[in-house]
């Protein structure tokens, strides 16, 4: 148990991931899936594949009619040609020295939100309120790099939106909580400052120990390794065989395979293990695990089912997210929060900075209000831009119902606004879940919290090209409705998830026996029992190991005690 994964070649689907086509093929087999253009997972749809112009693309010449039917060929030929002479391939060196970066930053990340949750108990609150942090970090984003310098780190309570989070949670004084959220602020910018103290070091103005520190850490981050230990249904990737680990399902492992060969290598399968290319590979892979396991909130990054983005490409040409992540991206392009980890899987950049003038786009921002009302601004200059020059473009918005926010006036006003607004039921659909990656298959999703409100925003021309009918509406109706998973209601999936006691009076178990209450929570075991029997492992002393005066005899007799051991968890 726990051997390393073999990443075996990318696009012929090595042993544990799948090929290129379909599914790759039984048991990791050649799937090229040349000529056939591949059907969809429960993952991505491969099949979707825009392109948006790049810096240093030369303008089309001809009519309009002319440049709009050769424009994405033209486009996808250029970025497949970039990604193939490896201009926007990392180096092996240079993923590794992000790897080692974001081990930091995840450490760093950390201990914010542990000063955060002691801050929280000073307060007299219980615990630290849910996605209190994440709504800090979003709400920060938005005033750009001067309120979160490095990323993760916010240095500011932008708009005094912590302090309110703290009060509304239980504070009584308002000046209590602002003054509580000022001090955590300095906290995570002492923390940032010592995260980036090490690039710092190198400056002209720095002592010349300060100089030697940062060339010696520098050089030990790019010479960092990342491997990926088999851990059951997961892979457990870590950096230099040391802990914490990262782990993703082998699925999801295949997917941001897929997506890295087509953007970062032109298309090009993933060369074998131990090449620097396999090496960039999985180092840009625990990176953005790290980036995304320090930002948890696994309802905050929530995404719709497939079956709802399946309508939306099918009957209204969806093909580009304006939120997602390449751990839930439905599509090859997508806008995402950090492309400074995301840009190797397909990541077009922020959506704030992000201006296209035609295209049909789906738009689910995280559920904060203040970002929403951003997100719903800067869509409505983009329609505005269009509608100018008289192009298509459409947004499909996904939002939570929250009819006392600016975020849900200003869309109900939208002159974008195509019909009424589609209001379904938070028992009535549901969402994948941002941990997806790192969960059964069958766990995948997960009820809504909220209601959920859509609104179709189009141009003239984009009414008219995917005109949104009584038909289409209730298809979506019906679709999101397959992602509401096995907890049925938002209580159920708490208790699941959270821990939370059972209530006095119930029966125990929730009335099942104890025996399949049993059976149920040794099944779920199963991976975490496999990573730390990796943990095991990695800790044992090696053989020729005499740093406590054994021989290589007793090397042997531990050997058999972890397989007696291992033997026993597994029975």
């Amino acid at each position: 148990g726990g051997g390393r994964q073999d990443v075996g070649r990318g696009g012929r689907g090595g042993r544990g991931f799948p090929g290129r086509g379909d599914f790759g093929g039984r048991n990791g087999g050649r799937g090229r899936g040349r000529g056939v253009r591949p059907e969809p997972t429960p993952l991505w749809d491969a099949s979707v594949k825009w392109h948006f112009d790049e810096p240093g693309h030369k303008p089309v010449e001809g009519t309009d009619e002319v440049k709009q039917k050769g424009m994405n060929k033209r486009r996808a030929r250029e970025y497949h040609i970039a990604g193939r002479e490896g201009h926007r391939a990392p180096s092996a060196e240079t993923a590794a020295a992000r790897a080692a970066l974001e081990l930091r930053r995840f450490k760093m990340v950390k201990r914010l939100r542990h000063l955060l949750a002691l801050k929280c108990g000073e307060l007299g609150l219980s615990g630290v309120p849910l996605l209190v942090f994440e709504r800090w970090l979003a709400r920060a984003m938005l005033d750009g790099p001067s309120a979160v310098p490095t990323p993760m780190l916010p240095t500011v309570d932008a708009g005094g939106g912590l302090g309110k989070d703290l009060k509304r949670a239980g504070v009584e004084d308002l000046a209590v909580a602002a003054a509580a959220a000022t001090e955590l602020a300095a906290a995570s910018k002492e923390l940032g400052k010592k995260l980036t103290a090490v690039a710092s070091a190198g400056d002209s103005d720095e002592e010349e120990d300060d100089k030697e520190t940062a060339k010696t850490q520098a050089e030990t981050d790019a010479a960092a390794t990342v491997v990926a230990d088999d851990a059951g249904p997961l892979l457990a990737l870590k950096l230099n065989d040391g802990k914490p680990y990262m782990t993703i399902s082998k699925a999801h492992a295949g997917k941001l395979r897929a997506l890295y060969c087509r953007h970062s290598l032109g298309g090009a399968p993933l060369p074998p293990d131990g090449t620097p290319e396999n090496k960039a590979f999985l180092a840009s892979m625990f990176a953005l695990l790290a980036r995304y396991e320090a930002m948890a909130g696994a309802g905050y990054q929530a995404a719709l089912g497939e079956t709802a983005f399946d309508v939306l490409k099918l009957k209204l040409g969806v093909g580009c997210e304006a939120f997602a992540s390449p751990l839930n991206c439905r599509y090859g392009r997508f806008c995402s929060a950090f492309p400074d980890v995301d840009t190797p899987f397909g990541s077009l950049g922020s959506f704030f900075t992000f201006k296209p003038t035609r295209g049909s786009f789906e738009m689910n921002p995280p559920f904060v209000p203040e970002t929403l009302l951003a997100a719903a601004q800067h869509a409505e200059r983009l329609l505005d831009a269009a509608q100018e020059v008289d192009d298509k473009l459409s947004f499909v918005v996904v939002v939570p119902v929250w009819k006392d926010t600016q975020m849900w006036d200003f869309l109900e006003n939208s002159k974008h606004k195509q019909g009424d607004t589609m209001v379904v039921k938070a028992t009535e659909h549901g969402f994948c879940d941002g941990a997806q990656h790192c969960r059964p298959p069958n766990e995948r999703h997960r009820v809504s919290s909220y209601d959920t409100g859509v609104f179709f925003l189009q141009t003239t021309k984009g009414a008219a090209r995917w005109r949104v009918t009584d038909e289409i509406r209730e298809e979506l109706r019906v679709a999101m409705k397959d992602a509401v998973g096995s907890a049925k209601t938002v209580k159920d999936l708490e208790k699941r998830y959270r821990g939370k006691p059972e209530q006095k009076g119930k029966p125990e178990h929730g009335g099942k026996p104890r025996e399949a209450v049993a059976n149920e929570e040794k099944k779920a075991e199963k991976p975490k029992m496999r990573i730390e029997r990796i943990e095991r492992r990695d800790d044992a002393p090696s053989a020729g190991d005499d740093g406590n005066g054994d021989d290589a005899g007793d090397e042997g007799g531990e050997k058999k005690k972890r397989r007696r051991r291992r033997k026993k968890e597994d029975e």
